[in-house]
């Protein structure tokens, strides 16, 4: 398992509060390999996936993101730690 980080360098963690583009925020409600989740979310229920993250993106929905595109996504930024 790849240890989810976000392009600016620190891991991604269960609650974190991101920034998706230029004003969109979200957050991560999902932990994949980990299978942990915020509550009202159930981590089996994307297991299919096998890893990565889930981020509740406010007033869009539902995102996968796997490790490399985390580490690669300079427009995901982490507003505030969990």
């Amino acid at each position: 398992m790849t240890p989810l980080h976000y392009h600016a360098g620190p891991p991604v963690r269960l609650g974190d509060r991101v920034r998706w583009g230029s004003e969109a925020q979200g957050t991560v409600v999902v932990m994949i390999a980990e299978q942990t989740a915020l509550s009202g979310y159930v981590a089996a229920e994307w297991g299919y996936l096998i890893c990565g993250c889930m981020i509740s993106v406010d007033a869009v929905g539902l995102f996968h993101y796997e490790a490399e595109g985390l580490a690669h996504d300079a427009n995901l930024v982490l507003l505030v730690r969990a």
